[in-house]
């Protein structure tokens, strides 16, 4: 491991109060997806960190993944296990190799029409 400067971690109950405020989330229909309590739930947002689990609870209940959030915090530097999405890539290369038979066509078809 490399020393490093400290990173300061972000206030999880922050950036709940963000997410619930910006997406209208209310906080008694959470608590019950979630069964908690309300008073729980609003708890939550004045934590400076959450455990792993209650955190999973939120993201399941609310549909978003907070934990994608805070790996966007860390330095790209950073090692990850997550693979690769290649989807993009492939669908350019798709499309490359879809152009080329279009060009392709295009020009058999000018020289049949005489303008090639």
């Amino acid at each position: 491991m490399k020393t490093q400067k400290k990173l300061i971690p972000p206030h999880l109950g922050n950036l709940l109060k963000i997410y619930y405020k910006k997406n209208r989330i209310n906080k008694s229909g959470l608590a019950r997806a979630m069964n908690r309590s309300r008073a729980t739930v609003q708890d939550y947002e004045e934590r400076k960190s959450l455990q792993c689990n209650v955190l999973w609870d939120i993201c399941v209940a609310v549909e978003h993944n907070f934990f994608a959030d805070l790996a966007a915090q860390l330095p790209q530097t950073y090692t990850t296990n997550v693979p690769e999405d290649t989807t993009q890539a492939q669908r350019i290369a798709q499309l490359e190799e879809e152009n080329k038979i279009l060009k392709t066509k295009v020009d058999t078809l000018l020289a049949v029409v005489g303008k090639g």
